[in-house]
C-alpha cells in the first residue's frame, strides 16, 4: 500500500503551480475535535484508492493513478504525524482545521524508450454516479509539480492535484448506497473514475 508519508510530502511541497479558492464559509473542527485528531493513531480518517483498471500495469510502472482521501480529522492527524517525524512542533493553522474532505489525486507515470511520461491532473470532481446525476466541485485546488527523470537524463514534468470539498457537498453527492465517485481530468479529458465504496466510507467514518 502507498506510504501515507508520500501523500503528506506532496502537500508539504513548496512548488505550488495553481490555486483556486471558493468564497463559501467553511466550518471548523472544535478544540476538542482538534485535540482528538492529533492524538489519534496513524491512518485514522484516511483511505487510499489505487486504479486497478489496467490490463497491463507496466504502463504506469513508475506511479499508478490513485486517490488519497482524508477526512477533516484525518488530514489534521496526518499533518501532525508528519511534523512529529521531523521533530517539529505542530501548531495547526486555521485552514488546517477546516471541516473539508481533502483528496490528493496522482496520475499515471511511466518510462518509455523516449523517456519518462506522466499525467497532469487539473481537476477533480465528485459524482453521485457514472452519469454525473449530482456533482460537486472542489472549494479549492492546489496543483503540485512533479518531475521525473530516467538514467539517460530525459525528463518529464506534470502535476498532481490537492482538492478540498465541503462536507455538505460530500453528503449531497452520496448515492443510494451511501457511496460516491471521484472523477479526475487533465484539461477537458477524463482520466479516471474512482468509486469511494462502502468499505471506504466506513473506514473514513463518513
Amino acid at each position: 500500500m502507498k506510504n501515507l508519508g508520500k501523500s503528506i510530502a506532496l502537500i508539504m511541497c513548496s512548488l505550488l503551480v495553481a490555486f483556486a479558492q471558493d468564497t463559501r464559509p467553511i466550518d471548523h473542527l472544535s478544540p476538542d475535535e482538534i485535540t482528538a485528531a492529533i492524538a489519534a493513531k496513524p491512518n485514522t480518517g484516511f483511505v487510499w484508492i489505487e486504479d486497478g483498471g489496467f490490463s497491463t500495469p507496466s504502463l504506469c510502472q513508475a506511479q499508478m493513478p490513485s486517490e488519497s482521501i482524508f477526512t477533516p480529522a484525518g488530514w489534521l492527524n496526518a499533518l501532525a504525524i508528519s511534523k512529529r517525524k521531523q521533530f517539529l512542533q505542530f501548531v495547526p493553522t486555521e485552514e488546517d482545521t477546516e471541516r473539508v474532505l481533502t483528496v490528493i489525486s496522482d496520475g499515471c507515470a511511466s518510462g518509455t524508450p523516449a523517456g519518462p511520461r506522466c499525467e497532469t491532473i487539473t481537476r477533480a470532481v465528485l459524482l453521485s454516479d457514472k452519469a454525473g446525476t449530482i456533482t460537486a466541485e472542489a472549494i479549492s485546488q492546489k496543483a503540485i509539480a512533479q518531475n521525473w527523470q530516467n538514467g539517460y537524463g530525459a525528463t518529464a514534468a506534470c502535476s498532481n492535484l490537492v482538492s478540498r470539498f465541503s462536507m455538505a457537498d460530500v453528503q449531497r453527492v452520496r448515492n443510494g448506497k451511501g457511496e460516491f465517485l471521484i472523477a479526475t481530468f487533465s484539461g477537458a479529458t477524463l482520466l479516471k473514475l474512482y468509486t469511494v465504496k462502502d468499505k471506504h466510507i466506513k473506514k473514513l467514518g463518513l
